[in-house]
């Protein structure tokens, strides 16, 4: 009890602490944080709701209208698995707690999307990252790495915890009429973006500050790639690829507290889900790296800056079997977390 007690106190105070740092640093570089925040508005505005509002209100409406229970009981996350790889990074997590809170998932199979199904998008692969490397192949490659390493996960979080199944909750789901559905839909996925779209504004203004902060060019660059997905890309664009599927699979802080506030009551272990993100961005970047090797010959046309991606794993089948061994592990340790 004293334990926990003091861990509740040391984290209100390094809240509070954070809380006045941030504070001090807006005040002290105000011009850097008017114009990260202009960039993360202008994101919002140019890349987030053209490209998210409509999957999350389709999302919502699916749930809504009970389209996801085609499913089944044997496989329940199939829905919400598929609306996660077509709409992208809150896509999964709004679907996971709409179909918790109507009783069409227990609190462990929404608990276990949440911790698996999220991935970025194919427009935002294709179209965004395509671009930057002059060829949607790269994107394609990426993004089906990405795929992989959901599939991975979901399905050996399944295995492993297979015993700490609960079941749904006995709640009679009655899909609503399409007007109703629609309308709800609609209304959700704007609450959620007015959220995710305030988080963008807000690690854009932080991302600003530090731009200003940090001096070593490589320390700035791996920092804020960490904080945001889109802001990664572009500053890894001359790393090794698997340095951009890495960033992809990783996601950033920014879409981790925005899948945060799309699950909405439904709490997780948000440490454990942190550490996940980094064992699917491994995986992400490991199978990454095998598909260019086989389909892409010569990565160094696809960027201004030469592109090499032999570099980052060596190419050599013993470390992708470490990294699975390693995976298995991680797994097998965070049983007991995943229980409580």
């Amino acid at each position: 009890m004293f334990a926990r007690i003091s861990t509740r106190r040391f984290g209100a105070i390094g809240a509070a602490v954070t809380a006045a740092l941030c504070f001090a640093l807006m005040i002290i570089f105000p011009e850097g944080c008017k114009k990260g925040a202009a960039e993360g508005l202008n994101l919002c505005l140019g890349v987030l709701v053209p490209s998210l509002f409509p999957f999350m209100a389709a999302a919502g409406l699916a749930v809504k209208l009970g389209l996801c229970r085609f499913g089944g009981s044997r496989l329940p996350l199939m829905p919400v698995m598929l609306l996660s790889l077509i709409g992208g990074y809150p896509v999964g997590a709004k679907a996971a707690a709409e179909m918790y809170r109507s009783g069409q998932l227990s609190e462990s199979q929404a608990k276990t999307a949440a911790y698996c199904l999220v991935c970025a998008g194919p427009g935002f692969l294709l179209g965004f990252v395509g671009s930057m490397y002059g060829d949607e192949t790269v994107g394609l490659i990426i993004y089906t790495a990405q795929a992989a390493s959901v599939v991975l996960l979901t399905v050996g979080a399944n295995i492993l915890f297979r015993n700490n199944k609960s079941p749904a909750a006995a709640v009679r789901f009655t899909p609503l009429p399409f007007g109703t559905a629609l309308v709800e839909a609609a209304h959700g996925a704007a609450v959620s973006m007015v959220g995710i779209g305030g988080l963008a504004v807000l690690f854009g203004a932080f991302g600003g500050i530090l731009d200003i902060v940090i001096q070593n060019e490589e320390v700035r660059r791996y920092l804020l790639s960490s904080l945001e997905v889109c802001t990664a890309v572009k500053l890894l664009g001359g790393c090794p690829i698997e340095f951009c599927a890495f960033a992809v699979g990783f996601g950033g802080l920014c879409v981790h507290f925005q899948i945060f506030a799309a699950l909405g009551e439904l709490k997780i272990n948000r440490l454990l889900f942190f550490f996940i993100r980094i064992l699917q961005g491994l995986v992400t970047a490991l199978l990454t790296h095998f598909g260019l090797r086989l389909f892409v010959r010569k990565t160094a046309v696809f960027s201004t800056a030469a592109v090499d991606s032999s570099g980052f794993f060596g190419g050599s089948a013993l470390s992708g079997a470490a990294l699975l061994t390693v995976a298995v592990c991680f797994l097998f340790t965070l049983r007991n977390q995943l229980r409580r």
